[in-house]
């Protein structure tokens, strides 16, 4: 067993750590956070009471709105609200909560994308 503790060592070791499988994170398009989720970028921007989700696939290239479907759920002042997210026109998909949201966002993204399946969480200051 210890016989394969040192090449093991080694290798990880040598090993870059916490490199994404499919690089960095696009650079915020509109402004929000960004998160890797299931092979695709997902970008969240809350302000004030909007919420607005765009999706960029592994070649960075953004997936249309009419592809797009799914759900935000939002923190705001100790209350979860559930917003449903759809297309308007731009490449993104969006929803309004009943209350703006001031200090910390914290949301969970469930979507549709192409019939597949992705979420993400975010935290962060508004």
């Amino acid at each position: 067993m210890r016989r394969f503790a040192v090449p093991l060592l080694l290798t990880l070791a040598l090993t870059p750590g916490a490199v994404s499988a499919h690089g960095e994170a696009p650079q915020a398009m509109h402004g929000g956070l960004i998160k890797e989720a299931q092979e695709l970028w997902v970008e969240l921007v809350v302000k004030g009471a909007d919420v607005a989700v765009y999706v960029v696939d592994e070649a960075r290239k953004p997936v249309p709105a009419n592809q797009v479907s799914g759900t935000a759920t939002v923190l705001v002042g100790g209350q979860s609200y559930k917003v449903e997210l759809s297309a308007s026109g731009g490449d993104g998909v969006q929803g309004k909560l009943p209350a703006p949201v001031t200090g910390n966002v914290v949301a969970v993204v469930a979507l549709k994308v192409g019939g597949k399946a992705v979420s993400a969480r975010f935290t962060s200051k508004a």
